[in-house]
């Protein structure tokens, strides 16, 4: 996917929680708590609710963004540039890309990915 097809493709960060949502349905969501795979989608609070014990989990939970407050957008742009390039790209240069104030989250979303 070349950038201009991906601008398109996500040009906000509502896409990019829709694909993310739809990447974990797809994977299968498992409750930490209790281990159902079965849960509900509460759009209102865009978290998934077990349907046994009715524990909450974000979108998220268990994830390579799990803890993360970086937008949805930001880790979108990161795995296009890491998969869509030959050489590797810097912590800096994604914060200069994504005009991020916070080198360390940066940094940090690179090391997860990587």
């Amino acid at each position: 996917m070349n950038l201009l097809n991906f601008t398109s493709t996500f040009p906000d960060e509502q896409s990019c929680k829709l694909k993310w949502k739809e990447f974990r349905e797809k994977e299968g969501v498992v409750c930490p708590h209790c281990g159902s795979k079965e849960h509900y989608w509460k759009s209102d609070k865009e978290c998934y609710e077990c349907k046994k014990c009715k524990y909450r989990q974000s979108l998220r939970s268990n994830t390579i963004m799990h803890l993360s407050k970086l937008p949805f957008r930001y880790w979108f742009v990161a795995f296009h540039l890491l998969t869509s390039t030959k050489k590797s790209f810097s912590a800096k240069e994604l914060q200069r890309q994504l005009e991020h104030k916070n080198y360390e989250a940066i940094w940090a979303l690179l090391h997860k990915l990587r």
